[in-house]
């Protein structure tokens, strides 16, 4: 089996955006499946090829827009419409090509938009099959916009199958498809062992606590950093680790020293993934303050840690949570209730009475990369069959 997999985002040259689909490619391949990936070019404008392993190829089609993202230059008017229009004309050339030349069985698209809506255009003059996952920004945000719509819409009704890879976001991809069935199929990865030179503080006799994601507004940590406030004012000793970067650091830094809390707080910007597994090991709990989610990759990090989290009823994380006792779930933007189940989970021994090693182990399979690639390609394989 072929599948030509076309994603706007992929990890490469320090950018962390679909940092699953590696994991998801390689779990294919063991089921026999050949990949060749499809993605803009974020550093120049000309197409060019490589092959990332066996079974794996990439092709990055030229575009002038670089790494800004297609929802942002909607507001830049004249000038953005032009790169928007750029990105969709060169991705559904090329695409094309590579259809023509390459001839894949089915073209699968993460996210159903952009890319799905060029998986789509593809399809239409190619009669390849195609179909998509939905990923949260795409059916959340996205779709909300009354331009965007219609075509996430088209989308969703025309697509061979639909998956996405939260169940609550399961629900809301079959809505944008007038009721048709969305399967689960998760998005995770495994870390490596790569390491840089950051290590953690000294936090003898301090309850410890993290949480990983690129500093962004929809990400919480403002909220997360007032909690920590409340827990100074309640002289707890702690600490807390942001690991990550984005566009929020500077703002964040400034709430840190507003609140005097720079030894409190440590932003560790990006860390390797070496890094993040011993963060994981040091810390107490893991903390996702998020606005908006569907199922998060730290959350299934932490899982996999057997570490009990704090994370915001959002998406399924508030549901996953309770059913499998991972620790408490607080309503998103209140600071004051993220503070008093930081306060609870710092009793210790209300920390070691969320995890159960069968809960985690069962919801560990569930999320796993292996687990997102087989439901992708039992139905996939269903299809070529008939």
């Amino acid at each position: 089996m072929k599948i030509l997999l076309i994603t706007s985002s992929f990890p490469r040259n320090g950018r962390i955006g679909g940092i699953f689909i590696p994991d998801t490619v390689q779990a294919l391949n063991k089921m026999g499946v050949i990949v060749h990936i499809f993605t803009q070019n974020c550093d120049s404008t000309r197409n060019y090829s490589e092959t990332l392993w066996p079974g794996c190829e990439i092709t990055y089609f030229g575009w002038k827009g670089k790494d800004v993202a297609l929802i942002s230059l909607f507001k830049k008017k004249i000038s953005g419409i032009f790169f928007v229009l750029q990105y969709f004309l060169n991705g559904i050339m090329s695409g094309r090509r590579i259809c023509r030349k390459w001839n894949p069985d089915i073209i699968f698209a993460e996210w159903l938009i952009p890319s799905g809506l060029i998986a789509a255009i593809i399809s239409k003059s190619t009669k390849i099959p195609y179909c998509c996952r939905g990923l949260g920004s795409d059916v959340y945000f996205a779709s909300e916009n009354l331009l965007i719509r219609p075509f996430i819409k088209y989308v969703a009704r025309n697509s061979k199958y639909l998956f996405a890879d939260g169940f609550d976001l399961c629900r809301k991809t079959s809505e944008l498809a007038d009721g048709r069935e969305c399967y689960f199929a998760a998005t995770a990865r495994k870390l490596d062992n790569k390491k840089s030179d950051f290590r953690p503080l000294d936090d003898t006799g301090f309850f410890t606590f993290c949480s990983v994601g690129r500093l962004h507004l929809v990400k919480g940590f403002d909220f997360l950093i007032n909690a920590c406030s409340l827990l100074q004012k309640k002289n707890i000793n702690f600490r807390c680790y942001i690991a990550g970067e984005g566009e929020e650091k500077e703002k964040l830094k400034y709430l840190i020293d507003s609140l005097d809390l720079e030894k409190k707080v440590i932003l560790t910007g990006r860390l390797e993934d070496g890094d993040i597994s011993d963060l994981f090991r040091h810390v107490d709990c893991i903390v996702i303050p998020s606005l908006s989610e569907s199922i998060p990759l730290v959350l299934s990090e932490g899982v996999n840690a057997h570490k009990p989290l704090i994370v915001t009823s959002v998406g399924d994380m508030g549901y996953l949570a309770e059913k499998y006792k991972l620790g408490y779930a607080v309503e998103k933007e209140n600071s004051h209730e993220l503070a008093e189940a930081l306060i609870k989970m710092s009793d210790t021994k209300i920390r070691t009475s969320f995890y159960d090693k069968r809960n985690y182990d069962e919801l560990s399979s569930i999320l796993s990369p292996d687990s997102g690639a087989k439901a992708i390609f039992e139905k996939i394989n269903q299809m070529s069959m008939k």
